[in-house]
């Protein structure tokens, strides 16, 4: 299956270097989606070989990966997965996370820290985003029914079909949770796979406690937000 790694990246020029250079040796196309930074991001990852998107004003993640999505709904992708540009996803597990795709079992796949099988005790997260994704894991089971154990996880992949629909609506804040209450709406097949995550190395997270007092509220509009709008089927 020919697929696209999107990285979406702000102001991650130190981080860029070691991930793209791991991700040069496993064969997959990457899109570096530089998200209106103010560092070197755009010149680094096109210095590694990368083709880059740059955004003329910061979108956000979600902004950031929907670009990624239009890009591969272009160039023929069959396989979209999103790594996070502070390198905190590690490329080991991208078979992992595409098997379930490949095998024609799942529609997206999320790479977890929280199964049962494989829970990642070395991962250390702070106090506001364990509330965040408990906070984000709640609502989607009460909406949807869906148990899944990290919401908050970037690590994922979509099939064609699925990131075709993103492609034209994609949450902008936080767009995780949402997303995924999203695909289930409209009949797509959601699994986890257990993977293990990296600490931040170098950067800033753009996490901050200001942003993660207002998370709940912003989920909850959100999920208010596909409550009330009308289901979009895929085509």
């Amino acid at each position: 299956m020919k697929t696209l790694i999107i990285i979406p990246a702000h102001n991650e020029e130190e981080s860029l270097p070691g991930l793209l250079r791991e991700l040069s040796g496993l064969g997959y196309d990457t899109l570096v989606v530089n998200d209106a930074s103010s560092d070197r991001t755009a010149a680094v990852a096109a210095a590694h070989g990368s083709p880059v998107a740059t955004l003329p004003a910061n979108l956000g993640i979600g902004g950031a990966v929907q670009t990624g999505f239009k890009y591969a709904v272009r160039h023929n992708y069959d396989v979209a997965v999103q790594l996070d540009g502070d390198a905190q996803h590690n490329p080991v597990w991208l078979d992992n996370v595409l098997a379930p795709i490949r095998d024609g079992r799942a529609d997206c796949v999320i790479g977890s820290r929280y199964t049962k099988e494989g829970f990642d005790v070395d991962y250390k997260t702070s106090f506001p985003r364990r509330m965040g994704m408990h906070f984000s894991t709640g609502i989607l089971m009460m909406a949807t029914g869906l148990h899944i154990t990290d919401t908050t996880s970037g690590f994922r992949a979509l099939n064609r079909k699925a990131f075709t629909y993103f492609a034209t609506d994609y949450p902008v804040e936080h767009p995780e949770a949402e997303a995924l209450c999203m695909l289930h709406r409209a009949g797509f097949r959601i699994t986890e796979v257990p993977v293990k995550m990296r600490g931040r190395a170098a950067g800033e997270s753009l996490f901050t406690m200001s942003k993660a007092a207002l998370y709940p509220y912003r989920v909850i509009l959100g999920f208010i937000g596909l409550a009330i709008k009308k289901r979009k089927i895929p085509r």
